[in-house]
């Protein structure tokens, strides 16, 4: 129904407009405005300032320093104002260096310092490399300060003959305050580096090593449980866990700036956009983090394992963005033909074009490769020409302020809890609203969960909860003001039903608002195993009728707003089959039917066998003091992407 989700969306503009509050108070230096508590916090998080020269990069050209002179030359006369110099590699450093005592034989006395010379003559900003998860010497010398991914005391080991790199070194204890160490012995060294790339910048998931489990008992009383999200306590570690990991970028910005205030993390991120990274559960690093950077870059992959012919691309890099504040977020458009195995061949140059604008287009500057095989090269140079043409309305930029849409982190992680399930559980809901809104031109902003408060939410007109399932009772206070006040909200499904920790409430927390009371899933069967055609039975998988779960009849009530322009041609008002999850609700009598689901005979209750089965709300809507409300019972959101 593709008319619908517009429709609907459209009529939540508030009847009256809720006028924005005071800008709060900044900070000056290093940190700006406060952000939302989550739990185990134990003090303000705060974002930080972006210095003016990163607010004003259009993004990082990559691999010059792979490339020699002229190619670096050639990429600076193109726009390229910031690229990448190995310091620290997971074998060597690349310097003298009195942490890390192997240095690379690549690296002789002089070069490194040649190297940043070069950049600064051509006016390349130098962006210092340091993967941080991965280090042969430190992997080596301290056995403690290696990652324990199951729940074990055994500490891991790999065969440094075979493997030298070593394995995952866990960033929540001593061993990330050795390399915030190492930061700081590079900037001091070498005050011409201007900010810091951090390939891998997460904890796993989970940690058993005996730092962690020390701290997380010191913290909490309670030993590390096994890594299942389905267990709340383990819940409740992932949270423990990502403050870990905050406060450790807190204290790695703190020292950097105090050495020079404009240094920035421009960095790698594992959550804020890439399909892969939607995946991750239990989560690396909380979507919050990325607020610490002043920088975060994502990998875009436009593959077929990546969703790359869907709506995906384009939500990725809306969603890098808003996991900034809006402010700078950087997005690589992966100069690849499809996967297994990548390749540059047969990946036409236009296709260049079209993903540095499709970056553009989603509020993210568009990073990229700049050394290309010669048919890629002179079409990559004049796509930067492109970018830079653009300018002037690229930087300082913020969104249009009418309709925002929630991309739940928590509900990702806790609600999701899987990575086979959280698609289809939740980020199907995410991505069917937003591609209603793209495809019919709606300006609509990602938001995140920090951002349900007064202060945000007074920016914009409509606030859209597309299964926002984890939603603590602040957030949940602050949606209500915000209608209440007179804006608008369109919700689904289990909207509001589970807490900050993924523990499930025996209502939504948004009851009240939404006008209806939750009664369970409307279905858990299937239809009816009809005799199926020889021919067609032939064709069909093993999978068929598992794939018929969730089936019911929708019904467009006469008269209401779904009765009306190309969505009465669609549908009409007699039952059409609609297909996704929905959640059995009981409207309250102020509410409005907007449609209605009757759930198929064979998956109806013993109870009502041999009658014929009620209707239950599919989309409802009500008022709420000077605002307006739609609630979709039946989950048109995921089942329009």
């Amino acid at each position: 129904m593709p008319g619908a989700l517009p429709t609907l969306l459209l009529a939540c503009w508030p009847l009256f407009l809720f006028a924005p509050l005071a800008q709060a108070q900044t900070e000056p230096e290093v940190w700006e405005r406060q952000i939302m508590h989550q739990p185990f916090d134990t003090q303000p998080l705060r974002a930080v300032r972006v210095p003016e020269w990163v607010q004003e990069t259009l993004g990082c050209g990559y691999t010059l320093s792979a490339m020699d002179t002229a190619g670096r030359t050639a990429a600076a006369s193109h726009g390229v104002t910031l690229s990448e110099l190995g310091f620290v590699n997971p074998f060597f450093a690349c310097y003298e260096s009195r942490y890390i005592e192997r240095r690379s034989p690549d690296f002789p006395p002089g070069r490194l310092e040649r190297e940043i010379a070069e950049y600064q003559r051509l006016g390349v900003r130098v962006l210092a490399v340091y993967p941080p998860c991965l280090q042969g010497e430190v992997y080596e010398k301290h056995p403690e300060w290696r990652r324990i991914a199951t729940h074990t005391t055994e500490i891991p080991s790999i065969d440094l003959q075979q493997f030298p790199h070593g394995g995952m070194l866990c960033l929540l204890g001593p061993y990330g305050d050795f390399m915030i160490d190492v930061l700081e012995e590079i900037l001091t060294r070498f005050p011409q580096v201007d900010a810091f790339s951090l390939d891998g910048l997460h904890y796993g998931g989970v940690c058993y090593c005996q730092h962690c489990r020390d701290a997380y008992h010191r913290d909490t009383g309670e030993a590390i449980p096994d890594a299942d999200l389905r267990d709340p306590a383990f819940r409740r570690y992932q949270h423990w866990a990502d403050r870990r990991m905050e406060d450790l970028l807190r204290r790695m910005q703190n020292r950097l700036k105090r050495i020079k205030p404009e240094v920035a993390l421009v960095t790698w991120s594992t959550n804020a956009g890439r399909y892969g990274h939607f995946l991750s559960i239990p989560r690396n690093m909380p979507a919050r983090m990325n607020l610490l950077l002043d920088a975060p870059d994502q990998e875009f992959w436009m593959d077929e394992v990546n969703r790359g012919t869907t709506i995906l691309p384009a939500f990725g890099n809306a969603y890098v963005w808003a996991a900034t504040n809006h402010r700078v977020a950087f997005s690589e458009p992966y100069l690849m033909s499809h996967g297994n195995p990548y390749g540059k061949d047969s990946f036409p140059p236009h296709e260049i074009l079209r993903r540095m604008m499709l970056v553009l287009t989603y509020g993210a500057m568009p990073s990229v490769a700049v050394a290309q095989p010669p048919r890629l090269q002179d079409e990559l140079y004049r796509c930067l020409d492109e970018v830079q043409r653009r300018k002037p309305w690229l930087v300082h930029k913020r969104p249009e302020p009418w309709a925002a849409l929630l991309m739940s982190d928590n509900t990702r992680n806790f609600y999701g809890q899987s990575p086979g399930l959280v698609e289809e559980r939740y980020l199907a809901a995410v991505l069917g609203m937003f591609r209603a809104a793209v495809e019919e031109h709606l300006p609509l902003a990602v938001i995140n969960d920090w951002n349900l408060n007064d202060e945000d939410l007074a920016a914009y007109h409509v606030l859209i909860l597309p299964n926002a399932a984890c939603l603590d009772d602040e957030q949940a206070a602050a949606v209500e003001r915000f209608v209440r006040g007179g804006g608008g909200l369109v919700a689904s499904l289990d909207a509001s039903l589970f807490n900050e920790y993924g523990d499930a409430r025996p209502n939504f927390a948004l009851a009240e608002v939404l006008g209806v009371r939750y009664q369970g899933n409307a279905s858990e069967s299937s239809a009816a195993r009809e005799q199926l055609d020889v021919n067609f039975a032939q064709a069909i998988g093993p999978d068929y009728w598992e794939k018929r779960q969730q089936v019911f009849d929708f019904r467009v009530q006469p008269g209401s707003p779904l009765d009306h322009g190309l969505l009465a041609s669609y549908i009409g008002t007699e039952p059409v089959t609609f297909k996704g999850p929905a959640v059995r609700v009981a409207a309250d009598p102020s509410a409005d039917v907007f449609a209605w689901l009757r759930v198929r005979p064979a998956a109806a209750s013993a109870e009502t066998a041999g009658s014929a089965p009620s209707e239950l709300p599919a989309v409802v809507a009500r008022n709420h003091g000077k605002g307006r409300v739609v609630y979709l019972a039946a989950a048109l959101d995921g089942a329009y992407y």
